[in-house]
């Protein structure tokens, strides 16, 4: 997906005015145990550092999109390198903060917004070490992150809504005449939904295992009770009744 021209134009008004060398956007997938990069905009940032935050994994340990902090948060936030809030994830990134050193890079902060579990849209600014400038005008680029947060996310959702499939999942939701939520659905746990719409994404008790950091016991005994509450007996199943083909 590119950005639209007024997203990139509003990036680059935004490092303007807030005395930043450079930012960069991104979608982060933390739903596996490899974190996967999808790029969406890149402004001024060395696009060989780019490919080697990616292929070296640095991605995986960086305190901006780590799991531990951002799965407790919803909507955006920005956060400034050394918030106290990212005091938790900064002795998992220790190779994060030695790759932007080795590559002259000065993240000043960075926006991430939770699209959904474990799936983050991630917005950097950095600054170049070796330059003099004044301090960094936080509150501004705070607001100014927030704006751009939200004029790329509305391009993602016009994005999905151009294709056929997304728009009409959007009806599908919005529709007063959509199906009524079924009771058993509703009388599962948070955790045993979590389970149980990772099991439609696919993934094995293993995986779930590790995504929802549980045993495979665990999550064993939470499928247990979800086919027990569904009335159903296997995977197949639960994937039906979760997508309303099953009643």
């Amino acid at each position: 997906m590119e950005l639209s021209n007024n997203i990139c134009e509003y990036a680059n008004t935004l490092a303007r005015d807030c005395d930043i060398d450079s930012t960069c956007v991104f979608i982060a997938d933390k739903t596996t145990k490899q974190t996967k990069i999808f790029h969406l905009g890149n402004f001024g940032v060395d696009q060989e550092v780019l490919d080697r935050y990616y292929r070296t994994q640095i991605c995986d340990v960086d305190p901006f999109t780590d799991t531990n902090l951002f799965e407790t948060m919803d909507g955006a936030r920005f956060h400034v390198t050394n918030d106290p809030a990212l005091e938790r994830s900064r002795s998992r990134a220790g190779d994060y903060f030695q790759f932007v050193s080795q590559h002259s890079i000065d993240v000043v902060g960075a926006s991430t917004m939770k699209l959904q579990p474990r799936l983050y849209l991630m917005i950097g600014a950095h600054r170049n070490p070796y330059r003099k400038r004044g301090s960094l005008p936080v509150e501004r680029l705070n607001f100014g992150m927030d704006v751009l947060q939200a004029k790329i996310a509305s391009n993602l959702l016009s994005s999905l809504l151009a294709g056929g499939k997304g728009y009409r999942t959007l009806l599908n939701v919005v529709s007063a005449e959509a199906a009524p939520v079924d009771a058993r659905l509703a009388s599962l746990s948070a955790r045993e939904t979590e389970v149980a719409r990772l099991v439609c994404e696919g993934k094995q008790n293993k995986e779930i295992a590790w995504i929802a950091s549980l045993s495979e016991c665990t999550v064993e005994n939470h499928l247990r009770r979800i086919y027990q509450k569904l009335g159903i007996h296997n995977r197949a199943a639960l994937v039906a009744r979760m997508n309303g083909v099953l009643n």
